[in-house]
């Protein structure tokens, strides 16, 4: 069976400068786990999921540290700390969202597609034309229908 065939041919997307409150909105009303971050002519931009807004209810945490004669070295790094900090004040879909996404294509097969997803972790992945344009999603529910119709 190809993508074509099991995606959902009508994504729930939103633009990096959608609030996170919006897409927060999006996500509980449409019952998706993801939102597909496109630009005016439809090409993906990035994907905001369910646990890219769990760092708004995180507080960062400190990172641990030794002070040696005056100067703090950091065990984890402070890069880390910031990171976390800008996740917690973002304001838009841009400051959360992730910018390198693993996609698939309509023709592509369901199984390796699949097979992806769980080597990658993934929870929803955006389906590209030729043209790099989102035609649709591809996410676990689309497998699991896939699987209640087997039966």
């Amino acid at each position: 069976m190809l993508i074509a065939e099991a995606m959902n041919k009508y994504p729930v997307t939103v633009t990096k400068d959608t609030s996170i409150n919006e897409a927060a909105k999006l996500l509980v009303k449409y019952k998706v786990a993801a939102l597909i971050v496109v630009n005016e002519e439809n090409k993906l931009e990035g994907i905001i999921t369910e646990g890219d807004l769990l760092y708004k209810k995180v507080r960062p945490h400190a990172p641990h540290y030794v002070n040696v004669l005056g100067a703090s070295i950091y065990y984890s790094g402070i890069g880390e700390y910031n990171a976390q900090f800008k996740k917690l004040l973002a304001v838009h879909v841009e400051e959360l969202m992730t910018k390198e996404v693993i996609t698939c294509g309509p023709k592509e097969e369901v199984e390796p597609v699949v097979a992806t997803m769980l080597e990658k972790h993934l929870k929803t992945m955006p389906v590209l034309d030729d043209n790099d344009t989102v035609i649709g999603v591809f996410s676990r529910r689309d497998v699991v229908e896939l699987i209640a119709k087997e039966s």
